[in-house]
């Protein structure tokens, strides 16, 4: 496996498990928060898709897909946020945002020669010093973190289930489908 093989798959593994620990989940559960500084699923959703599109469409390529009241409600630190502006889009418009991203994400990303990944991104700024590479890796663990959160919700809600999981690709790509499927047959109730 070479360096870029491995930065994608890294990547993979982390938004699997995101998507993964809210498989079967009801949209009331989106919006349950612990205590009132913690974020709701939704909120953390929406968050990951602001990180990706701000890394990977804007550093990366030069252009931000998200709307600026989009980043703005997504940003670091946003439980203060909640709590003064209405959410600005249903739970479904927010994982549909998520998923695109991603996908968006890993289609760059495996367009990339492989030399840019020790490359920094072409549209640097802020004194960005991270590497394509180093943005993957540090992306990928703020989405098991998130991961983790979810988890922990959802065990408030009784929900259970495994914290995080790195799984073979083929374990990974079956348990899409199922994912995919579970998501066509219910994103409507999301609205």
């Amino acid at each position: 496996m070479n360096l870029k093989e491995f930065a994608i798959e890294t990547m993979e593994i982390a938004e699997w498990n995101v998507i993964r620990a809210i498989m079967r989940l009801q949209p009331e559960h989106l919006e349950h928060q612990i205590t009132p500084n913690l974020n709701p699923i939704r909120w953390i959703i929406g968050h990951l898709a602001n990180q990706v599109d701000y890394y990977f469409n804007y550093l990366c390529q030069g252009k931000r897909k998200a709307s600026k009241e989009f980043s703005e409600y997504f940003a670091t630190g946003a439980a203060d946020v909640i709590k003064v502006r209405d959410f600005p889009l249903t739970n479904k418009e927010v994982i549909e945002i998520f998923l695109e991203y991603t996908s968006d994400m890993f289609e760059f990303l495996q367009s990339l020669p492989e030399e840019k990944f020790t490359q920094l991104p072409e549209y640097n700024d802020k004194g960005n010093t991270e590497i394509i590479t180093e943005l993957i890796q540090r992306i990928a663990l703020h989405f098991l973190g998130h991961t983790g959160q979810i988890q922990w919700i959802k065990k408030e809600l009784g929900k259970g289930g495994y914290f995080v999981t790195g799984v073979k690709k083929k374990q990974r790509d079956d348990s899409r489908i199922k994912w995919m499927n579970w998501w066509n047959e219910n994103k409507d109730k999301f609205n």
